[in-house]
């Protein structure tokens, strides 16, 4: 892997037991050619195979292809490996905003409900008229509105970004590689490996500060 991506540290795993040898020789061999045509035979065999030892070995050894197939290979693949998972965080954000975004406007919602009642309590209850004013005020409104704005105009931009960025990778193969890969590395692009951490301490570096994913 070329050296600016030694920082991306893939997890370790145990390889599970397959009881059919002749199975397991075949999924390592197809894990180790590393090929587009390796993986999408072991994907055939995964979605086929209903033995769940057997599935799980095929499943370990289809981490190895994909491992192998989509490593970088020069600083061109290494800028659009890295685009990827930028463009896999952006996407996860866009989820978020999604879900804020139906927040703000069930809220809002909810406001306008309350606002409908509060004029009628208000209306009957004269004599707490100015006790009570403020526990309904448009401010609350204004306040909820202007998070949805942001969260809105945040999501518009996080959509253009995405847009363009995948315009950006030329690599075929990584047009369409698979989040689940992206996600076994540790692209460390926000930990300070000097922030409260020694030689000695053994950390691993993983005692500084971590900030948000982009």
């Amino acid at each position: 892997m070329p050296k600016k991506i030694n920082k991306i540290v893939a997890p370790e795993k145990e390889p599970a037991a397959c009881s059919d040898t002749e199975c397991a020789n075949e999924l390592q061999k197809l894990a180790h050619a590393g090929t587009k045509e390796a993986v999408k035979k072991i994907e055939k065999y995964i979605k086929a195979e209903k033995d769940i030892e057997k599935r799980a070995c095929a499943e370990i050894a289809l981490e190895e292809c994909e491992f192998l197939f989509y490593e970088p290979t020069n600083e061109k693949e290494e800028e659009e490996f890295m685009l990827c998972e930028l463009i896999r965080r952006r996407e996860r954000n866009v989820v978020d905003l999604i879900m804020k975004i139906g927040a703000n406007k069930l809220r809002l919602e909810k406001l306008a409900l309350e606002k409908k009642v509060h004029e009628k309590v208000i209306a009957r209850c004269k004599d707490k008229r100015e006790d009570w004013k403020y526990n309904w005020m448009m401010d609350f409104v204004i306040m909820e509105e202007q998070d949805l704005h942001k969260n809105e105009d945040e999501m518009a931009y996080d959509e253009a970004w995405v847009a363009e960025g995948k315009k950006m990778i030329t690599t075929v193969r990584y047009k369409a590689i698979p989040v689940r890969h992206l996600e076994h590395f540790d692209f460390n692009f926000d930990k300070d490996f000097y922030d409260g951490c020694n030689d000695s301490c053994g950390c691993g570096g993983d005692c500084g500060e971590i900030g948000k994913d982009f």
